[in-house]
């Protein structure tokens, strides 16, 4: 069996090699704008790009459809369909990954007919390694825009009470403020598709859809609403908000100190156990020389 294991890696590496110098050159410019700290492995997805197109793989029905959820909060809907295929391509060399890595273990442990469970899932549990890490960076970013937004809210707020509107304030706020999280970046986005030429109004619609989280939600709603409507409900519908989302936030905080402290419950309980086997030692061994 281990023999065949040995044949079997070297069928993965050839078969990555051949797709990779035939696609290279024809996918090679379509992972160029991904981040190269995100994507340190960029240069290998060219021919993970060319099985996909090849064999016409995507997911379907809920599947996919929890990716896309996943895929628009992260990068907008306007980039949703280059980053199927990146996400795909992402799955594929992890699958390859995971295959070579499965059969070449089995080689050099010259592992029996274990191996016919090893690398299959080996393959199979990194092909789902990508799901896990796009929502582990889904996870992050929705918790970093619910972090920022109350700090947000209370600016425009002030600024808004100074005279200002909506747009000078939440331009203000984004020009001044040299933060690099998610939620400064979408609002320096929308001030950039207002001055490009889109509308106010489906600005802020696109930032709701990109950031998806129900206070921003919300806040495009109020703004919009006012833009349709008028009035002076404005500053105490956002002052309103903004104390809500300063509880929600404490919420969140308390939260994270419970699991936090629950974390810390297992090396507690390891201490606690060497502190009593240290204590006790002593006593049991005098004890046993006694008797």
């Amino acid at each position: 069996m281990a023999v065949i294991s040995g044949i079997l890696f070297m069928i993965f590496i050839l078969v990555f090699a051949i797709c990779h110098a035939v696609y290279s050159k024809r996918y090679g410019e379509f992972f160029e704008p991904l981040d190269n700290k995100t994507y340190s492995f960029k240069s290998f997805l060219p021919g993970c790009l060319g099985i996909i197109e090849s064999l016409k793989l995507s997911g379907k029905g809920r599947y996919q459809a929890k990716l896309n959820q996943k895929l628009v909060m992260l990068y907008g809907s306007r980039y949703i369909t280059y980053y199927t295929k990146v996400h795909w391509s992402v799955k594929v060399f992890h699958l390859f990954l995971g295959l070579m890595t499965g059969s070449f273990i089995c080689f050099a442990g010259n592992i029996g007919l274990s191996a016919l469970i090893i690398i299959p899932a080996l393959g199979i549990g990194l092909f789902f390694l990508a799901d896990k890490n796009l929502d582990d960076m889904y996870r992050e970013r929705r918790f970093m825009l619910e972090r920022d937004f109350p700090g947000f809210l209370s600016k425009l707020v002030l600024l808004v009470n100074a005279g200002l509107n909506v747009r000078q304030a939440i331009e203000r706020i984004a020009t001044e403020d040299n933060k690099d999280s998610p939620l400064y970046q979408e609002l320096r986005t929308v001030i950039l598709d207002i001055q490009s030429g889109i509308l106010e109004y489906e600005a802020y619609s696109g930032l709701a859809e990109r950031c998806r989280i129900k206070q921003i939600t919300n806040f495009v709603s109020i703004i919009q609403q006012n833009m349709k409507l008028g009035g002076n409900q404005l500053i105490f519908e956002l002052k309103r908000m903004g104390t809500e989302c300063w509880e929600m936030r404490k919420s969140i905080a308390r939260q994270l100190g419970e699991k936090a402290s629950s974390k810390l419950m297992l090396p507690l309980a390891i201490m606690f156990l060497a502190i009593v086997l240290i204590c006790v030692a002593p006593v049991i061994l005098e004890l046993g020389s006694v008797f």
